[in-house]
């Protein structure tokens, strides 16, 4: 078992990562499952998925009986982004639309260049994954100003 990613996560993972795969739906892993699957020690409360926006209906539609927030578009003080959550075995997966991602930051909308094809591909448990690459999640908590995150990331570049 790993220490960071606990068994209900990695097997969430072994359930939705096939079916991706199976149904050619072009994603990443990211957020704190990225950062630890490179090393960082962040406590993993979810799961985040970015899918390609011509993706979202057929993610939607595949995991229909799990979704607990259906596809919105969420604005808070920190995102604006088109999103959906499910809930698999108690454990919460965001999934959000790659494309037309703005992260606010000082006021400002900043919009994310986020580019699937550039996914890293990970093994992890036996599963082979794609994974957001590390230099974009560092850009990304750069924008967010998440001193703390950068601090961990940056030993990990």
């Amino acid at each position: 078992m790993n220490s960071i990613i606990s068994d209900a996560h990695i097997q969430v993972l072994k359930f939705i990562i096939p079916i991706l795969q199976k149904h050619d739906i072009d994603y990443h892993v990211t957020g704190g499952l990225a950062g630890n699957l490179y090393g960082s020690q962040w406590f993993l409360r979810d799961i985040d998925i970015e899918v390609a926006q011509k993706d979202m209906e057929k993610v939607a539609e595949l995991f229909r009986e799990y979704i607990t927030i259906q596809p919105t578009i969420l604005v808070d003080e920190e995102f604006e982004l088109l999103m959906m959550t499910l809930t698999i075995n108690d454990i919460d997966v965001e999934i959000n639309q790659a494309e037309d991602v703005f992260v606010c930051h000082q006021g400002m909308k900043v919009r994310l260049d986020t580019d699937l094809s550039k996914a890293n591909i990970i093994i992890f448990e036996n599963l082979e994954m794609k994974v957001q690459p590390l230099i974009d999640i560092i850009k990304y908590k750069e924008i967010l100003g998440r001193e703390e995150d950068l601090i961990d990331l940056r030993k990990l570049a």
